[in-house]
């Protein structure tokens, strides 16, 4: 068993990983959408292409949930970023719709190799005592990885064109190959005799079921944040945002929500999760009133950073609610369930927003998330019930 000492340097290790991959992501997140449709994609298709990307997730996720209790998640690590690596560099070739769904789909099927297990982890190595304080300098220190690389994707995509971000995309992700070899985590021995059947059962109790449906609405939010996001801000008239400026908003959004993760953390402490959980939902949602009705990019920076801050808020809080009542020796099937959640919501998410978006205009598939939030809001307060960690 190891000590706490093993423990934090491993978590620390975590820690530059997830640095080095989120800058890696950050880095094509303001231009990846623009790419897609500078190759002549209707908002449909690239709605059908983020369908295929969430069910890379929903197909893989659980099953890389049942592989993190039972095999080396280190190993796990190491070989999605490896082949993600090779995946990012593969952007700039491709051109058609049937091949960015297929690379879409291979490349969240691979990060569920990544995504498991870094929660797990996460969840397994942070202490019991003063865990929101904890996990928000963790999220705190990680964020910083996506923090500046948006705004460097922007700029470099308006100067040196769209492909040249993937290109640093694949490079960077390398990097934390070598963070993961740094990690001294000892795997738990796993017992044949469990049953992976005993397990989910184990799950469906009402706490987990209850943060389990939460999230997934959330999730309309990012299947939106993630395709069509960029897109709204270039073509909205009252904007017309410029790629420099849409990079500088997804920086304002992730510095917002990298300054105000260790206030989160402490105040899930003190106050507990669910109203936290409850009030950055609303909080996105105005976020987005204000980009559908408000002009300029001061405006939009400020509606970026409510964005952000609402944002880290909610993946925090509802963090911690699941640490609190989730059972610790199944953490990896915990985590895959967790996340195809989230996918339930985004396969739901990305191809209504397309087709609302191509038929009825921006607004309406802005209005859509914006009420899903706001019943979410309400919602939430309803069914999340604390319980001590």
């Amino acid at each position: 068993m190891q000590s706490a000492g093993d423990n934090q340097r491993s978590l620390m290790m975590l820690m530059v990983m997830q640095l080095c991959t989120g800058f890696s992501m950050g880095i094509i997140s303001p231009i990846l959408g623009l790419f897609v449709r500078s190759q002549g994609l209707s908002m449909t298709q690239i709605g059908l292409i983020g369908t295929a990307s969430m069910l890379g997730w929903f197909i893989w996720e659980p099953i890389m949930g049942v592989f993190a209790d039972r095999f080396n998640k280190r190993l796990m690590l190491a070989g999605a970023l490896f082949f993600s690596t090779i995946l990012y560099g593969l952007y700039p070739m491709v051109n058609s719709f049937a091949a960015f769904a297929v690379l879409e789909f291979t490349k969240t099927s691979v990060l569920s190799a990544y995504s498991i297990p870094v929660k797990a982890l996460a969840a397994e190595l942070l202490p019991s005592q003063d865990r929101g304080r904890a996990y928000g300098r963790y999220m705190t220190v990680i964020s910083f990885g996506g923090m500046i690389s948006p705004l460097i994707g922007g700029y470099i995509s308006e100067v040196a064109g769209l492909n040249i971000p993937f290109y640093i995309a694949a490079g960077t992700g390398l990097l934390g190959i070598v963070a993961v070899s740094r990690i001294t985590y000892t795997e738990p021995v796993y017992d044949p005799e469990s049953r992976t059947s005993d397990g989910i059962r184990s799950l469906f109790t009402a706490p987990i079921l209850a943060i389990f449906s939460v999230r997934g609405l959330y999730f309309f939010n990012a299947g939106f944040s993630s395709s069509f996001l960029s897109i709204f801000l270039n073509e909205s008239p009252h904007l017309l945002a410029t790629e420099s400026q849409i990079g500088a908003l997804f920086t304002i959004q992730r510095l917002a929500g990298a300054a105000s993760r260790s206030f989160l953390g402490d105040f899930c402490d003190k106050y507990g999760k669910k109203p936290m959980i409850s009030g950055s939902l609303a909080g996105i949602a105005l976020s987005y009133i204000g980009l559908m009705y408000l002009g300029g990019p001061i405006p939009m920076y400020l509606m970026g950073a409510l964005n952000g801050f609402g944002q880290a808020a909610a993946d925090t809080s509802m963090m911690l609610h699941l640490i609190s009542v989730m059972p610790k020796e199944r953490s990896g099937l915990t985590m895959g369930l967790y996340s195809e959640s989230e996918n339930v919501g985004g396969l739901l998410s990305t191809p209504t927003m397309g087709y609302l978006y191509q038929n009825f205009g921006a607004n309406s598939s802005v209005w859509l998330l914006t009420v899903v939030l706001l019943f979410n809001a309400g919602y939430s307060y309803v069914v999340i019930r604390e319980k001590d960690a």
